[in-house]
C-alpha cells in the first residue's frame, strides 16, 4: 500500500510540473516573424523536452496540430507543450484512478478499467479543449465579420486608403478578429505585402467565409474593382450565410426534440395521466 501511495503522489507532481511546463507562454509564429523582419534575434531552438514530448507525434500529426492550435489562436503553445498537456493529463487521471483503487480497497476488472478509462480521459480532455477552442473562435469570427466589412466599406467610401480603413477598423474590431487584423498590420508596417498578409490570416484561421473574403479582397485590389461595392456585397452575403444557417437549425429543432420529449416529456404526461387511477386502484379493496 504505502508503494501505490508513492506512485499516486508522483504522478500527480509529474503531472503537475508537466502541467506548469505547457502553460509557459512560448513566442507565436508571428512575433517570430515580426523580430526577424525587424532584425531581431530569437533563440528558435527548442529544450530536451520540448523535444522529446515532440516525439510523441509523427510529422504529419504535428503539422496537423500546429494548424489546429492557429485555428484556436493559441500561438503561444507549441506541439511540444501540447505533448505536455497530453501527458499531464493522463497523469491526472492515472493518479485519480490508482486513488479510487485504494480508496474503496478493490483492484479487480471494473477497477482496472477505471483506471484506464480516466488515463484516457485525462489524455484525450485538452484535445477536446483545444477543439472547443477552435469552434468558439470560428463562431467568434463569422458574427463580427459582417460589422467589420460595414466599417471598412463605408471608410473606403468615405475617401480612406484600404490601409488606412484597416488600420482604424483594429482599434474598433474586438475579440479573435481583432487580433488577427493587428498581426496583419503588424506585418505589412515592416514590409510584408498587404495580399500575402490577408492570405497568411486566412490560413492560419481556416475559416471559409473569412477565406473566401479575403480571395475577393485581393482579386478586387488586382482588377481594380471598386473596393467599397465589393466590401458591401460581402457583408450582405455574410448575413444572409449566417441567416441561412440560423434558418437551418431552427428547421433542425423539432427532429432534435423528439429524443427529449420521448425521455422527459411523455413519461410525465403518463403519470399525469394514468397516476391518479393506478394510486385509486391500489387503494381500493379487492
Amino acid at each position: 500500500m504505502p508503494v501505490i501511495i508513492f506512485i499516486i503522489a508522483l504522478c500527480f507532481a509529474a503531472s503537475a510540473f508537466l502541467l506548469a511546463l505547457s502553460l509557459i507562454p512560448s513566442k507565436s509564429e508571428v512575433s517570430q516573424r515580426l523580430e526577424e523582419l525587424e532584425g531581431m534575434r530569437w533563440d528558435s531552438s527548442q529544450g530536451p523536452r520540448q523535444q522529446a514530448f515532440e516525439r510523441l507525434f509523427n510529422e504529419k500529426q504535428k503539422s496537423k496540430l500546429q494548424q489546429e492550435l492557429a485555428e484556436a489562436g493559441w500561438y503561444s503553445v507549441t506541439p511540444a507543450k501540447m505533448g505536455a498537456r497530453i501527458a499531464s493529463g493522463a497523469g491526472f487521471g492515472l493518479a485519480f484512478g490508482l486513488a479510487a483503487c485504494v480508496y474503496f480497497g478493490n483492484w479487480d476488472l471494473t477497477m482496472l478499467g477505471l483506471i484506464a478509462l480516466l488515463t484516457f480521459g485525462g489524455a484525450q480532455f485538452p484535445r477536446s479543449q483545444l477543439k472547443m477552442a477552435i469552434k468558439a473562435r470560428k463562431v467568434a469570427i463569422v458574427r463580427a465579420l459582417p460589422d467589420l466589412l460595414d466599417m471598412l466599406a463605408t471608410t473606403v467610401s468615405a475617401g480612406l486608403a484600404f490601409n488606412a480603413a484597416l488600420g482604424y477598423a483594429q482599434d474598433v474590431a474586438t475579440g479573435p478578429l481583432g487580433e488577427e487584423l493587428k498581426a496583419v498590420l503588424s506585418e505589412v508596417r515592416l514590409g510584408r505585402s498587404r495580399a500575402d498578409a490577408l492570405k497568411a490570416m486566412a490560413n492560419r484561421v481556416k475559416q471559409e467565409q473569412l477565406s473566401t473574403t479575403v480571395t475577393a479582397i485581393i482579386q478586387a485590389e488586382r482588377l481594380g474593382s471598386n473596393l467599397a461595392m465589393v466590401l458591401e456585397e460581402l457583408s450582405e452575403e455574410t448575413r444572409n450565410r449566417r441567416m441561412m444557417r440560423a434558418e437551418e437549425l431552427a428547421n433542425l429543432m423539432p427532429t432534435k426534440m423528439v429524443i427529449p420529449m420521448a425521455l422527459f416529456m411523455l413519461p410525465a404526461l403518463f403519470v399525469m395521466i394514468f397516476g391518479g387511477v393506478a394510486a385509486q386502484y391500489l387503494a381500493s379493496p379487492h
